[in-house]
C-alpha cells in the first residue's frame, strides 16, 4: 500500500461475487492508482480471469497475487471491521441497510486507527446478497445523483478508494481518540447478552441493528466508557433475574 502514517487503518478491497473480468481488472488498476495492494476475490465467475489481466493494465501483478475465496466470511477473515457498498439504500426487508454517505465514512476514519478494514463491494448485477450485507459492520453509499445512483463496479472502487486515500493523506481523525476495537466488540458482546435475556422477535436482526449504530456513531472512548458501564450495571442486574419479558418488536 506504500507509505503509511502510524496509526491509520490498513484497507483490503473485496470483491464479492463479480461477474465480468473487466471491471475486476479496472478495480485493480484503481487499487493501483490509489496506493492500495490487498486485493481479494469471491467466488469469482469462472472466465473471467483472462479479461481482468487484459483491463488491469501495470496492476496485473496486485491482480495475479489476489486471494481466492468461497465466501465473504472468508474473505475478511483477520479484519477488524468490514464495510459493504451499496447504490441501493431500501430494497430487502430482511436486512438492514441504513447506508451512510461515503464523505461521514471517510471522515471518521480515525476511529478505526491501527486496523484492517475490508471494503466489500458487490455483483455487477445484484450487488450484495441479504447474507452479506447482514455480514458487514456498515454499509456506505458513494454520493451519486439520485436519479442514477448505481455506479460501475470499477468505478466505485475508483471512486471509493480515492476518498479513502484523500482522507487518510488529511489524517482525519486519527489524533481523535476513540473506543478501539476490543471495547467496541465487548459493547457490542454485552449487548447481545442483554438482549438474549428477552424474547425479541428477531434477536438476529436487533443484533444487527446494534452493530450499526455503534458503527455510524463512531463513539469517543469517553462516550464508549460512559456505554459500557450502564452494560455492565444492567447485566448485573439482569443476572439475578430469570423471568424473561417480552418487548413490542
Amino acid at each position: 500500500m506504500g507509505a503509511k502514517k502510524r496509526g491509520t487503518p490498513e484497507f483490503c478491497v473485496v470483491l464479492a461475487g463479480p461477474e465480468y473480468g473487466m471491471n475486476v481488472g479496472m478495480a485493480a488498476r484503481a487499487m493501483r492508482n490509489f496506493g492500495f495492494s490487498d486485493l481479494r476475490l469471491v467466488s469469482p465467475r469462472g472466465g473471467i480471469m483472462p479479461d481482468a489481466v487484459k483491463y488491469s493494465k501495470h496492476a496485473v501483478g496486485l491482480l495475479k497475487k489476489a486471494g481466492k475465496h468461497r465466501t465473504l466470511r472468508e474473505a475478511v477473515r483477520g479484519c477488524g471491521f468490514v464495510v459493504g457498498t451499496t447504490g441501493i439504500l431500501k430494497r430487502n426487508k430482511g436486512t438492514i441497510r441504513s447506508a451512510v454517505p461515503l464523505k461521514k465514512f471517510c471522515a471518521g476514519l480515525g476511529g478505526h486507527a491501527g486496523e484492517k478494514v475490508a471494503l466489500v463491494f458487490g455483483r455487477e448485477g445484484i450487488g450484495l446478497n441479504e447474507k452479506e450485507i447482514s455480514a458487514c459492520d456498515l454499509l456506505v453509499h458513494v454520493e451519486a445523483d439520485s436519479g442514477y445512483p448505481v455506479l460501475n463496479l470499477g468505478h466505485a472502487v475508483a471512486v471509493v478508494l480515492y476518498s479513502v486515500r484523500a482522507a487518510r493523506g488529511k489524517g482525519n481523525g486519527v489524533r481523535e481518540e476513540r473506543l478501539s476495537p476490543p471495547e467496541r466488540r465487548a459493547l457490542t458482546h454485552m449487548f447481545n447478552k442483554m438482549a438474549a435475556r428477552y424474547r425479541i422477535r428477531n434477536p438476529k436482526r436487533c443484533k444487527v441493528a446494534f452493530a450499526r449504530v455503534l458503527a455510524r456513531a463512531n463513539p469517543t472512548k469517553d462516550e464508549g466508557h460512559a456505554l459500557l458501564n450502564v452494560f455492565r450495571l444492567a447485566l448485573e442486574e439482569l443476572g439475578g433475574k430469570d423471568d424473561a419479558q417480552t418487548d413490542s418488536q
